[in-house]
């Protein structure tokens, strides 16, 4: 989720969960630096490892068994704060309730979106995803910020609570919604004869309406865009179609090589969703999960291997892209998708 979305989560549950007779701000910093610190995990980066990013970014940082570590180091740092600043007699024990509370928030709230975040480490390494919210939401955000500052400007539990019910409230509708997109889809697909060998429902930016619909059939990823709205029909609208990667794809890297380990650690991180497909100088492998449009297979980020352009008269190269590439048309179309208008819309009967 979003940093703002994290800050005044990590505000509202700190003024919630602050000891009674306690200092309240201090527990709504505590909280709101606890709600913020597990995406430090941004700063790990490597210039010899392109998908250190990926392999960290939601990884111990964002587990269940950092909590303790975050709330300790946010609840002595905010005890110090408050000292430096003249305000003593803040013992940071006090703080800890209010920094796991904090720290609760980000890991449940990341974990509501697709990317995938590392709850049970060092358990086990899945990556739970429960794709009932975009990364970014103004629907769900927008009422949390404003109930957030009222409670801090009043010093209102109530009114804090009131903010955490409303999110609770967005996200349980997601979980719905999700439930509904892909009962859909799955019903769509039956009438298709189709019985898909995977099948994922993701959703889009800033919506619960629209959907990402992926699944693969007789070695082929077919993307759709998938529209639940409450008391009209479901509409689906097929999109592009993408060949799956296999390790006897066309163009792999050599056994042993710096590309094979590449593709290797990008497999790891999609989870087996690749699509593939071959350039004029080499071969895509893409996670074919995340897209800027709803109905497009041009994967977010992608591993590439072969040459740097068709003239290059070096060795083979293995490198990390990134497709955030949206026109003005994408835009329409993500519109029409949005409001129903699209003309490949299907109603699921």
């Amino acid at each position: 989720m979003d940093n703002l979305t994290h800050a005044v989560l990590g505000l509202s549950a700190g003024v919630v969960v602050a000891r009674k007779g306690g200092s309240l701000p201090a527990a709504a910093v505590a909280a709101f630096l606890a709600a913020e610190i597990p995406d430090i995990d941004v700063f790990i980066r490597s210039v010899d490892d392109p998908l250190a990013s990926f392999r960290w970014h939601r990884h111990f940082t964002h587990s269940f068994s950092f909590m303790p570590i975050w709330a300790v180091v946010c609840a002595g740092f905010t005890a110090w704060f408050f000292k430096w600043i003249n305000k003593p007699g803040i013992n940071w024990r006090e703080l800890i309730i209010p920094a796991l509370a904090g720290t609760l928030t980000h890991l449940l709230c990341d974990g509501c979106t697709s990317y995938g975040t590392m709850l049970l480490w060092p358990f086990n390494e899945i990556r739970y995803a429960w794709d009932c919210l975009p990364i970014v939401d103004i629907f769900a955000t927008l009422p949390l910020l404003v109930l957030t500052i009222i409670a801090l400007v009043k010093s209102s539990k109530k009114i804090a609570a009131m903010g955490l019910i409303w999110f609770c409230s967005y996200a349980g509708l997601g979980i719905y919604q999700h439930a509904c997109a892909e009962k859909s889809l799955r019903v769509w697909l039956s009438q298709q004869k189709i019985t898909p060998e995977r099948l994922a429902v993701k959703p889009t930016i800033s919506n619960l309406i629209l959907w990402r619909g992926v699944w693969l059939h007789e070695g082929q990823w077919q993307v759709a865009a998938v529209r639940v709205m409450p008391f009209t029909d479901t509409l689906i609208a097929p999109g592009e179609k993408r060949l799956a990667w296999t390790l006897n794809s066309a163009g792999n890297p050599p056994q042993g090589s710096d590309g094979e380990k590449m593709v290797t650690d990008f497999t790891r991180f999609t989870q087996g969703w690749n699509a593939y497909s071959i350039k004029e100088s080499g071969i895509l492998i893409g996670d074919i999960r995340f897209a800027m449009l709803p109905d497009s297979a041009r994967s977010l980020w992608s591993v590439y291997y072969g040459k740097k352009d068709k003239s290059y008269p070096g060795s083979d190269v293995a490198d990390v892209i990134m497709d955030r590439q949206v026109n003005a048309s994408d835009w329409t179309h993500l519109k029409n998708l949005l409001l129903g208008e699209d003309k490949n819309y299907q109603k699921v009967n």
